[in-house]
């Protein structure tokens, strides 16, 4: 078997696109010119699975029309946009998915696809393009099926290895639960296997609403914080773990609320529903009304978006790390440069974000 050793890191987007990163990214903190250049977009909330620990899907939801969501990524080319995560629902399970990346890639945007990793090998019209294959993977067999049910993980582990074996660049992502707590070494090792990195995060008690956060799915506290300062050592030795450590820091403290004072939600980053509902992104903001991309266009919606300036249930290690990118924490840099100017601390910060942008801002 034959597989790509390029892993989503931040050398992926280089030059120009680096340089665009860094200026938008800056005009945005220091000039408050705020742009949407991360975006979730839920073309559907229908998924093929039940997991246990999800309430973000809907049998039998409404689907982004294909010619909207194309006019959509127009309109967030045109708004500054620099990459665009494909998420559900299960996103593979719209029929138009690979028109729509396909039109992303032809924008120049970067194009990551979070998916449970099941239907993979049917639709190849759809991650043949994206830039990164995010799927979901939660520990062996048992402990995976456990929480998405039974034959997921047989189905998820044969997508990503299919993927590998056409040299696509894939993360696994574990969500950490009463199920799993424990199997996150078995989870590594298959991504070990796998040759690709491996995020992970708490299963919190709403994916839709950040400040819900234990439910009878998630872990005993106790076990998850134990878990936690293992894959904390576990990347301290080399080990292919994708989350940034300031994310670690904060997600080992879980469920104890931390504040965000620098969240990037509204500033630079933003999610969207099937209906075209814009939200500060994807676990905030649901309970409330939400200006609509499709009625008033992506920059009016944008405008009109919430900036929540004191969250503190920041669960989802993208979307967190998006919050530190936010704050031009030059901490991100940790293990990336072992000495960075002063003068070139803003082009470093914007490397940094590549890999923010090569896995997307999915939760």
């Amino acid at each position: 078997m034959e597989m790509s050793n390029s892993r989503p890191s931040g050398s992926i987007i280089e030059g120009a696109n680096v340089l665009r990163l860094a200026r938008r990214l800056l005009s945005a903190r220091v000039l408050h010119r705020y742009r949407p250049l991360l975006v979730n977009i839920e073309t559907t909330l229908r998924c093929n699975l039940a997991c246990n620990f999800c309430d973000k899907r809907a049998p039998h939801g409404p689907q982004m029309d294909t010619e909207r969501a194309c006019r959509l990524i127009d309109e967030l080319a045109d708004a500054g946009t620099c990459s665009v995560c494909f998420d559900g629902g299960e996103p593979l399970l719209h029929p138009g998915i690979g028109d729509i990346i396909a039109h992303a890639r032809q924008r120049n945007l970067r194009v990551a696809l979070s998916t449970n990793g099941t239907l993979i090998p049917q639709r190849p019209d759809a991650w043949k393009q994206a830039n990164v294959i995010k799927i979901s993977l939660d520990g062996g067999e048992e402990q995976h099926d456990a929480g998405r049910g039974p034959g997921a993980f047989r189905r998820a582990h044969a997508g990503a290895r299919f993927a590998r074996e056409h040299g696509k660049q894939v993360m696994l992502r574990m969500t950490i639960g009463a199920h799993n707590v424990d199997s996150w070494p078995r989870a590594l090792a298959i991504a070990k296997d796998l040759d690709c990195p491996i995020l992970f995060q708490p299963a919190v008690g709403s994916i839709l609403d950040g400040n819900i956060a234990l439910a009878p799915h998630s872990a005993d506290v106790q076990r998850y914080r134990e878990a936690f300062h293992g894959i904390i050592r576990a990347q301290q030795q080399g080990e292919p773990v994708a989350n940034d450590w300031l994310c670690l820091d904060y997600l080992r403290r879980w469920p104890d609320p931390q504040p965000v004072p620098f969240c990037a939600g509204g500033r630079i980053q933003a999610a969207i529903d099937p209906d075209g509902n814009m939200f500060p992104c994807g676990r905030s903001g649901r309970t409330s009304s939400a200006p609509n991309v499709f009625r008033q266009g992506v920059r009016a919606a944008f405008a009109e978006l919430a900036r929540p300036v004191d969250c503190q249930n920041c669960w989802c290690t993208l979307t967190l790390a998006t919050c530190f990118l936010w704050r031009l924490d030059p901490r991100l840099l940790k293990g990336h440069f072992q000495f960075v100017p002063a003068r070139r601390l803003p082009r470093a910060l914007a490397i940094g974000a590549a890999s923010r942008l090569a896995a997307g801002s999915k939760g």
